[in-house]
């Protein structure tokens, strides 16, 4: 595996309620991590990296899906990578797959059912990457943070025929290591302009939330609640903020 510090920061982009937004901006509080069975990079606080059209797409799903009463935030955070399983990295993936056949065979073994993934529930995904964290932590290493692409596999999706450009195509980051998130702020951009993700990061802005003296160091959400699993159609998927 191809382990080394990146070095280098990035901007991910997460939406969610607005008072989760104002605490996590405020310092009140701090995001949770996932820890739903399919979350499709393992456990950890998932963004989208410099897309914020996703984050408000998948904040606008949850926000329907889950009846919220208040208007959602779109926040963005500066991540530094520290040391990141990037499978963008050729070497990474072998060594993916490489643990897929250990986990397996371990597994086996043992007589422990080994998890499938169903469409978009990513169980499988999910227990691969929690077993690498566990195989990396034990030779001394801790992961940071993990990085992937999403590619959709539907042809409709491809921007025509046969082309590799895709629609919906984009870049997940999973943080595991929170220190790495080195500052969050409310996010507005023209180009969300006349959507409603600025109308409501903007009233998001101007809420003004009281915290109790023991809150402050409460941990809320930034992702999943309610053990939901990520998007697009991943069980109650559009409810973790993670990839497809």
């Amino acid at each position: 595996m191809r382990f080394d510090d990146y070095h280098r920061t990035i901007i991910g982009y997460h939406g969610t309620r607005a008072s989760i937004a104002q605490g996590i901006v405020g310092g009140k509080s701090k995001f949770r991590a996932s820890k739903n069975r399919d979350d499709w990079l393992g456990h950890g606080v998932y963004f989208w990296e410099y897309a914020p059209q996703q984050a408000l797409w998948w904040a606008k799903r949850r926000q329907k899906r889950h009846n919220w009463n208040e208007p959602i935030a779109i926040v963005a955070s500066m991540i530094r990578l520290g040391f990141c399983f990037d499978l963008l990295d050729p070497h990474n993936i072998n060594y993916l797959d490489e643990i897929h056949q250990e986990y397996k065979t371990v597994n086996t073994a043992a007589g422990v059912p080994i998890p499938r993934n169903a469409n978009h529930y990513k169980y499988l995904d999910c227990a691969i990457f929690q077993y690498a964290y566990a195989a990396i932590e034990a030779s001394g290493e801790k992961v940071d943070s993990a990085r992937a692409v999403y590619v959709p596999t539907d042809s409709t999706k491809r921007i025509w025929e046969r082309s590799w450009i895709s629609r919906d195509t984009h870049i997940q980051v999973c943080v595991r290591n929170q220190a790495c998130i080195l500052g969050t702020w409310l996010y507005h951009t023209k180009e969300l302009e006349g959507s409603d993700g600025v109308k409501e990061s903007e009233e998001a802005s101007s809420i003004d939330i009281e915290f109790e003296d023991q809150e402050s160091s409460q941990t809320i959400e930034g992702d999943a609640d309610d053990g939901s699993s990520s998007i697009d159609g991943e069980g109650e998927a559009d409810d973790s903020g993670r990839g497809r």
